[in-house]
């Protein structure tokens, strides 16, 4: 089989991981526990952090793919694909600045002696989380389609 299907079989599965630990920290917070929600999603960021450093890996061993071979239909989902990434990360990485400074709020201590966070920042965050879980899982269902197409190619 081919090693670059190989490494992507591998990248769906981690961003498999990614979105169920993201949809465990939105749980959490919805259960009132923002010190779990903060590990968890700092977890699932680590995860996109090590694909990053795994494709650069592979761009470097491995090659890019031979998209000339790829089909109009397939080139738009791929397209589709890396736009949903894109607000994963931005969407995600904005969540996580903007939760830092919620950290000393009661909002994440759970101390009423502790400010009231700013209703902006926190619906900022909340927009922001809601981006990146919105791209994390249309990120996730295109990769499967991206992905099939691939095993689809290899005939």
């Amino acid at each position: 089989m081919d090693p670059k299907v190989i490494y992507w079989t591998f990248a769906f599965l981690n961003m498999g991981v990614v979105v169920g630990v993201a949809v465990r920290a939105m749980l959490a917070v919805k259960a009132g526990q923002p010190e779990r929600h903060r590990k968890l999603m700092l977890i699932s960021a680590g995860l996109v952090v090590a694909f990053v450093v795994s494709y650069v890996f592979k761009l470097i061993f491995l090659g890019r793919e031979d998209l000339a071979t790829w089909s109009a239909r397939d080139l738009n989902i791929l397209r589709f694909h890396e736009m949903c990434v894109l607000a994963m990360v931005v969407g995600g990485g904005a969540a996580i600045w903007l939760g830092s400074r919620l950290k000393p709020t009661r909002v994440f201590t759970r101390n009423a002696e502790d400010p009231i966070p700013d209703a902006a920042l926190l619906g900022r965050h909340r927009l922001a989380g809601r981006v990146g879980m919105g791209g994390a899982v249309l990120g996730f269902v295109s990769a499967g389609f991206v992905l099939a197409g691939m095993y689809a190619r290899l005939g």
